[in-house]
């Protein structure tokens, strides 16, 4: 039987593939340059995009399935304890054996609940992924390639590995890119990660700007503050705000400053948490970001807000990179320690 894990491990294969594949292709443009060569390498370029997709989408429903067959045993277990209890109601009267009986009820009812919304969540996940051709790869002016979305809040994987990708926010019209924490440099600070795929969408982000990110002169380690020194390194303005309590205190806040253009971030207190959505963010102390916002509904809190994560909760049995659409009541009921608006400089 085809598993999670196997789709896991073939998609690795197959992510390797195409990136040694692309890489081999940009090597060309010096010899071969031209429509031909930009055609090819468009296609190839939405080809691995849309294949992402379809193996994100896979490995949901085979999480849904193996979900499935767990609900199926504990069923099995459960309708035999319930036969178990009646017979000892019916004949024996044994009470002792009837209180076992009657707690392992009840621990399989509420273990098929679980269950069933593990399952419930896996399939909604597998149908939200949707197969999309705005992705394009352009070139740039001096022939090095470059990946742009031509459409809003469309995910553009980034062949290089280097980063995640980036997302171009349908609120402010900037283009933000998707670190990842563990690669070189980062030193696996995910507050540094979730700060610069903000600073990412600015005109003054550059590579030196980059490489002041990752060395962080000002002593910016894993559990401190990202201050409103640090991103004015940028050329950006930011408000901390020290909340250690809800999440839900500062849902109003996220929405306001999404909808004006504004990002902001914040870190995720407690361990092991788990969102709305089934998906796992952190086993420890976590930040990040929020770089997009659109309408889900007519109601007031209707809306699916864009979270950039630098995957320090992310594994394959946790669904992987998080990044991706949300609700805003993703992390409702965890607390944070900070909250963070960025935008311009004034």
């Amino acid at each position: 039987m085809v598993s999670s894990s196997s789709v896991a491990s073939n998609t690795e294969d197959f992510n390797q593939i195409s990136v040694n594949y692309m890489s081999r292709m940009d090597d060309l443009s010096s010899s071969w340059a031209g429509i031909s060569h930009d055609s090819l390498l468009n296609q190839c370029s939405q080809f691995y995009a849309e294949m992402q997709q379809v193996t994100n989408q896979l490995s949901a429903f085979l999480e849904a399935v193996a979900h499935f067959e767990a609900y199926e045993e504990i069923k099995q277990t459960y309708h035999l304890n319930v036969d178990n209890y009646n017979n000892q109601v019916r004949f024996s009267n044994n009470q002792a054996a009837i209180n076992d009986y009657m707690g392992a009820i009840g621990e399989g009812e509420q273990k098929l609940r679980e269950c069933a919304t593990l399952i419930q969540d896996a399939l909604a996940r597998a149908a939200s992924f949707k197969l999309s051709s705005s992705y394009s790869h352009g070139v740039a002016g001096d022939g090095a390639a470059v990946n742009t979305a031509t459409e809003a809040g469309v995910f553009v994987p980034d062949m290089t590995g280097e980063t995640y990708g980036t997302i171009v926010s349908g609120v402010s019209g900037k283009e933000h890119t998707i670190y990842n924490q563990y690669k070189e440099g980062w030193r696996k600070d995910c507050n540094r990660a979730a700060a610069s795929s903000i600073a990412s969408g600015y005109e003054n982000y550059d590579g030196e700007a980059i490489e002041k990110a990752k060395e962080s002169p000002d002593g910016l380690g894993y559990d401190s503050d990202v201050t409103k020194a640090y991103f004015s390194n940028f050329g950006l303005n930011a408000t901390v705000n020290t909340v250690d309590g809800s999440y839900d205190s500062v849902r109003d806040d996220i929405i306001s400053n999404l909808t004006s253009g504004n990002q902001v971030m914040f870190d995720l207190k407690s361990k092991n948490v788990v969102g709305e959505s089934g998906q796992r963010w952190s086993f420890q102390r976590h930040w990040v970001s929020a770089l997009d916002i659109k309408k889900t509904g007519d109601g007031p809190n209707d809306y699916a807000i864009y979270i950039s994560d630098s995957a320090h909760g992310g594994s394959a049995a946790d669904h992987g990179l998080g990044a991706g659409w949300y609700s805003i009541n993703e992390f409702c009921g965890e607390e944070i320690m900070s909250f963070t608006t960025i935008g311009p400089s004034q």
